[in-house]
């Protein structure tokens, strides 16, 4: 089904508003043309666009201005790259683009530069967003199929969920103690590593992504009972997750040494004491890891995994594991590849209490 002349009409007049309005007053704009317009036939529109030339330019443009704002910013960012990485590999009109095409670009893409191919998973990422960004074209009456549908993905070799053992959490630990320098305590370094040890006990509790952590301010939390209040930029809703003792305790010490006025959970320990970002986050984690001597990659997503696995291990059904981490409808695909690591013991036990003779 082809774009009707009323929507051509509409995306036509949000296109050429989008210099002089914010997107909050653009899809006010959309919903008053699509209200006034409801009972209104539109027949005398060109078919859009006039020439194959500017197709992608039109299609981009509608893009950022009617789906971009409901995505995350890296999320469009991802699906324009991907997009236009196809178009200039193909040089075709997206309208134009078949399945062959798409199977030849992903064929191509996998060689990848310089004699280094890309990993499976890497080209069904790249597959991914060219799919949604159809998927968004075809439900907006540009396209009638999406291409991308008939594509398989390729085989990914299942690699074991990353998470930490109880020792690599003590060595983190430990790395956030108090450095006595000709036994005298430096302020500046005692407040940091307060700071150091309440972050990564928050990370183990709440299991949070990283953008969640950042987003949390100190009022999020009920000290009564260890919950707190975050918003999941990726399902766009809240959910509660919960300190326990250990966290709530040095996360009490290192907000007790804090002389700030920030309302952020985590703020830097230099300058002006702005609210941490994720780039600071990460750094923090790394220099962490660093002084504990750890030979492993330690980073913010592990503490999350290494989280969700320790639920799991402990019996908790893998649906509530889901649910916590926040993934949509307690959706437990997501959470068996990439999160929670099952223990070989557990399928052995599994084995004697379920299915063992009687």
């Amino acid at each position: 089904m082809a774009q009707t002349q009323k929507e051509i009409l509409r995306d036509t007049i949000l296109t050429q508003m989008k210099p002089f309005l914010d997107s909050t007053l653009l899809e006010i704009l959309n919903q008053v043309i699509v209200k006034v317009l409801f009972k209104v036939n539109v027949t005398e529109m060109e078919t859009l666009p006039a020439t194959r030339e500017n197709t992608n330019e039109y299609i981009l443009e509608i893009f950022n201005l009617r789906k971009a704002p409901k995505l995350s910013k890296e999320t469009a960012k991802y699906y324009l790259s991907s997009v236009n990485h196809l178009i200039d590999f193909l040089g075709k009109s997206l309208i134009d683009i078949t399945d062959m095409d798409i199977e030849y670009y992903l064929d191509e893409y996998r060689r990848g530069r310089n004699g280094i191919p890309n990993k499976p998973i890497t080209v069904n990422n790249e597959r991914r967003n060219i799919s949604a960004f159809f998927t968004w074209m075809r439900k907006s009456h540009i396209i009638n199929d999406n291409p991308v549908d008939s594509i398989e993905k390729y085989a990914e070799i299942e690699k074991p969920i990353d998470h930490m053992e109880d020792g690599e959490m003590e060595a983190l630990r430990d790395a956030c103690k108090v450095r006595i320098i000709n036994k005298v305590t430096k302020i500046a370094e005692y407040r940091e590593c307060l700071r150091d040890r309440a972050l990564i006990e928050f990370l183990r509790s709440t299991a949070v992504r990283i953008g969640e952590c950042v987003s949390v301010n100190i009022q999020d939390i009920d000290w009564t009972t260890g919950n707190v209040l975050v918003y999941g930029h990726k399902g766009k809703a809240y959910r509660t997750v919960c300190l326990d003792e250990t966290a709530r305790f040095h996360l009490s010490k290192y907000l007790e040494s804090r002389y700030d006025n920030n309302q952020a959970l985590f703020v830097t320990e230099k300058g002006s004491h702005e609210r941490m970002q994720r780039s600071g986050l990460r750094a923090a984690i790394k220099k962490i890891a660093k002084r504990s001597g750890l030979k492993r990659n330690v980073y913010p997503h592990l503490f999350r995994k290494t989280t969700a696995t320790n639920m799991a291990k402990r019996g908790c059904p893998r649906e509530l594991v889901a649910f916590y981490l926040g993934h949509k409808n307690g959706n437990t695909k997501t959470l068996n590849k990439h999160y929670a690591a099952t223990d070989p013991a557990q399928i052995i036990q599994a084995f004697r209490q379920y299915g063992a003779a009687a």
